[in-house]
């Protein structure tokens, strides 16, 4: 059985909702991913997601879309 992961990403140039769900939009297809929350004003993805999470794939991702993730 999967366990349950949690993880935080700090987003520092996200600058309004539509980053958000870009941002959201394109996790929530990302292997492992059970639930994505994005927050532009704190400048933080929150994710949570099973044992197949790999929070450096998810940089990569974010970091692809053109933000500054780490």
């Amino acid at each position: 059985m999967a366990t349950a992961e949690a993880h935080q990403i700090q987003v520092s140039d996200m600058m309004c909702n539509g980053c958000e769900d870009t941002i959201q939009h394109e996790l929530r297809h990302a292997d492992g991913v059970k639930r994505v929350s994005a927050n532009y004003i704190e400048g933080t993805v929150e994710i949570e997601g099973d044992d197949h999470l790999d929070p450096k794939k998810l940089v990569d991702t974010i970091n692809d879309l053109g933000f500054t993730a780490e």
